[in-house]
């Protein structure tokens, strides 16, 4: 299928057009629906690319580089750098305690949570012990006044264990605190981080420009697994009961397309944006860029990057929601790499994607370190359930986004789209090396 039917379109820059091979490729095997694909390289955009359709079925609407895209849990690499941006200006400190800043946070046995802690999914707050309803979710002084009432269900710094919707509640009021304007976590990270980065958005925008998901036909043995959760984990990942597991809808379809969770401010799950804005985040983390004609300053020092990708998780260590995982951790809420993961080739480190229960993959996030023989380089990434990514390598100051609307609902992994795309950067980056 030629390109022009995928509505491919964008910029490439000259030694890259692997990459948009690859992109097209994705299409042409009904991988992609709709998707944005963005690269930044050593400050400057190499790779910004749209293509596909909002709907499959009609074809009516074009995927452009205006529209954007729920993302899941991409949106807490997001979280991970508006934290990191406040303590780069001296509002927070990785090693403090969370009362430091936010006094009520401290009931129940929470008072001496670190804010290390509590990034790195040391908290013991990984869900609250109550069923909670959509309705609860999407009511933020609600999670709020629930979260400082709950008590932690394990020792807090004691061991770690996947926070897959509080932590954003809880970050999201943390920054609140300690913001001179007490902006919202949304208009924070619209203001100070990208203003193509969403978190919640207006109707008027969800009509224009918002691409609903659609979800590929997910195979039998997933639903064995979701029914095989134990009790800790279906709490979490079901964020207490409010967004069910399994073919995740509703009646109408699912959940995260219904405007009352696209309106809300859900910090850990709903980032709704496009590649390039993302990619453009990424890229500030780790220096100056060159955008629009005009030179744009990075977001942090290397010193405070460095404390973010600080991995604090003791080698071995179970993680408490996906015990059959060697999970790990950064002081900053970066994941870090733990098991062997087979993205670069053999001398790749990383989360192999093992199971929680049964057959499927079932996790969130990854943290790629690719080794060379005298030193170990990292290579930081947050994946999204259901197919979108965002990664950032430092030693090539390279940034990677991937965004898409069909919601591949087999697993919480990096997918087999973004798997490809990272081959072909790869290859160039080898390539460029050899000249």
């Amino acid at each position: 299928m030629p390109s022009e039917e995928n509505n491919v379109r964008g910029y490439i820059s000259p030694g890259w057009e692997c990459v948009r091979s690859v992109f097209e490729q994705n299409f042409n095997e009904g991988l992609d629906i709709g998707a944005s694909l963005c690269v930044y390289h050593r400050g400057k955009c190499v790779v910004d690319l749209s293509g596909g359709w909002k709907d499959a079925k009609t074809k009516k609407e074009l995927y452009t580089d205006d529209t954007l895209q729920l993302t899941f849990s991409t949106a807490k690499g997001i979280m991970a750098a508006a934290v990191a941006l406040c303590v780069e200006r001296g509002w927070l400190d990785y090693d403090a305690p969370v009362t430091k800043y936010w006094p009520q946070f401290g009931q129940n046995g929470k008072e001496n949570i670190l804010l290390s802690d509590l990034l790195s999914h040391r908290s013991g707050l990984p869900y609250i012990d109550q069923q909670l309803t959509v309705e609860d979710v999407c009511n933020w002084s609600r999670m709020i006044s629930l979260l400082i009432a709950e008590k932690p269900h394990w020792d807090p710094g004691s061991t770690h264990g996947y926070h897959g919707h509080t932590i954003g509640f809880l970050v999201g009021e943390l920054i609140r605190c300690v913001d001179p304007q007490h902006r919202s976590y949304g208009q924070f990270v619209r203001e100070e981080l990208d203003d193509q980065c969403y978190i919640g958005v207006s109707d008027d925008i969800i009509e224009a420009r918002v691409a609903p998901l659609i979800r590929k036909q997910a195979n039998n043995k997933n639903s064995d697994v979701v029914n095989s959760l134990d009790p800790l984990s279906e709490k979490t990942l079901t964020c207490s009961g409010a967004f069910p597991l399994g073919p995740y809808q509703n009646s109408s379809g699912i959940i995260y397309n219904e405007a009352q969770i696209l309106q809300a401010e859900l910090p850990a799950v709903n980032a709704i944006t496009n590649a390039r804005s993302v990619a453009r985040i990424y890229a500030r983390l780790m220096g100056d860029i060159y955008d629009n004609g005009k030179n744009i300053e990075r977001l942090l020092s290397e010193k405070t990057l460095s404390q973010a990708i600080e991995n604090i998780t003791p080698v071995g260590e179970t993680d408490r929601i996906a015990p059959t995982i060697n999970t790990a951790f950064g002081k900053g809420g970066f994941q870090v790499y733990g098991e062997i993961f087979n993205v670069f080739g053999d001398k790749v480190f990383g989360h192999n994607e093992n199971n929680i229960l049964g057959g499927q993959k079932i996790f969130i996030g990854l943290f790629l370190s690719i080794c060379s023989s005298d030193k170990c380089i990292y290579l930081q990434l947050l994946t999204g359930f259901g197919g979108s990514c965002a990664l950032a390598y430092p030693p090539d100051q390279l940034s990677y986004a991937h965004v898409c609307n069909q919601l591949d609902t087999s697993g919480f992994s990096i997918d087999q789209r973004s798997i490809r795309l990272l081959k072909a950067i790869q290859y160039v980056l080898n390539h460029q090396k050899e000249f």
